[in-house]
């Protein structure tokens, strides 16, 4: 059954010219590149969504790509909109050509994203694209779905003889973690403070700089957990000042960056991933992170950037985890252009980074060095 809080419906409000009939269901708006039935919108005043449905598939007929994700979740619907939103802001600005796409609605990334899978399929989907959660890139992976060609929107877990059908993209903050390590390496650095916290996040972010840094030579000379108290913060600054090395890298969270920061001395370079900042911020609340170094998306610190300037904003107000999502969705949609074309090994440059093709058939980003100066994100100059 369908969710009604989505309709598949064409949307109200518009006129045809006089004379003219009414459009099929089936026709593609050449401005979109879209099937006028598929879309999947908001309805206002929508009835409860019952506790267990089928997954909104719309009826596709032809050849698409099927783009899966739950939007129906209470949990996981904002961050899924967010990403069907840069999704369609894509396929807006992409014009004729472009291979038509289905927009499914479940209302979780296990059995109901499964199915959808394989609706999508039976009806024509030349690729499916979907699995935005860990969880849900793993049970598109182990199911038969994985044989045709498929997109997961995040890391695959370790597989014997993965299909070859089988393809990742996400926005991975370890991959950040580790871009970060080999851009203090390029920088001169030879020994590491690390600074981190017990959330888990934090400690994969940590455990993936360590990783790539004591490969490339880099020595570690200290970890420090921060608490996440204010009054632990000056604590740090007294464990530093009793150490010897050469830069700090902070696996934390945007309020716990903050608190710290100005207890670390100017005097080390300082270096963290995209969960530490807000690029979006105002200059005063960033002002604490002055000299942070990191990996940005384009999006954020390019607004000049080619293919950033073709894309439209939000048109809502978005958190910046959010942003990061609808810049997320512009280019799986222009990645999932290419796969679908047989030319996945073509790089790409994108919003949230130039992506190409590496081994294990993972789309992987390269983010441009940015640094916080004055409150403001910016590109970080070269030395």
């Amino acid at each position: 059954m369908a969710s009604p809080a989505f309709s598949a419906d064409a949307l109200s409000g518009t006129t045809r010219p006089p004379g003219r009939e009414a459009e099929p269901a089936e026709e593609i708006d050449p401005a979109t590149g879209l099937s006028r039935a598929t879309i999947v919108r908001p309805l206002r005043e929508a009835p409860p969504v019952p506790e267990t449905r089928r997954p909104v598939v719309p009826q596709a007929v032809r050849p698409h790509i099927a783009l899966i994700l739950p939007i129906a979740s209470q949990a996981l619907g904002r961050l899924a909109e967010a990403v069907r939103l840069g999704f369609s802001a894509a396929a807006e600005a992409s014009g004729k050509g472009s291979i038509p796409v289905a927009i499914t609605a479940t209302d979780n990334e296990a059995a109901a994203l499964v199915e959808a899978c394989r609706v999508s399929l039976g009806a024509g989907a030349l690729l499916v694209v979907g699995g935005l959660t860990r969880d849900g890139a793993n049970a598109l992976a182990r199911s038969d779905c994985a044989r045709q060609p498929t997109l997961a929107l995040n890391e695959l877990p370790a597989m014997d003889n993965p299909p070859a059908s089988l393809y990742s993209f996400s926005l991975s903050l370890e991959h950040e973690a580790r871009q970060v390590a080999l851009l203090a390496v390029s920088e001169g650095g030879h020994s590491v403070i690390v600074i981190t916290s017990p959330s888990p996040l934090a400690r994969r972010v940590q455990e993936a700089f360590e990783r790539e840094w004591t490969r490339d030579a880099g020595e570690i000379r200290a970890r420090i957990t921060f608490s996440g108290s204010t009054d632990d913060a000056p604590l740090v600054r007294d464990k530093i000042a009793t150490l010897q090395a050469d830069m700090v890298f902070m696996a934390l969270d945007q309020p716990e960056a903050r608190a710290v920061r100005p207890y670390v001395t100017g005097m080390l370079p300082l270096y963290a991933t995209s969960m530490s900042v807000n690029p979006r911020a105002e200059a005063i609340v960033n002002v604490d992170l002055q000299g942070v170094r990191y990996e940005e998306m384009p999006w954020f610190v390019q607004p000049d950037h080619a293919a950033v300037m073709i894309y439209p904003p939000p048109r809502t107000p978005m958190s910046v985890e959010q942003e990061r999502l609808y810049a997320f969705g512009v280019d799986v949609y222009r990645l999932a252009q290419q796969v679908a074309r047989g030319n996945a090994r073509t790089p790409l440059d994108g919003v949230t980074g130039k992506i190409a093709l590496e081994a294990a058939n993972g789309f992987q980003r390269t983010l441009t060095p940015a640094e916080v100066d004055g409150g403001r994100v910016i590109p970080l100059r070269a030395p």
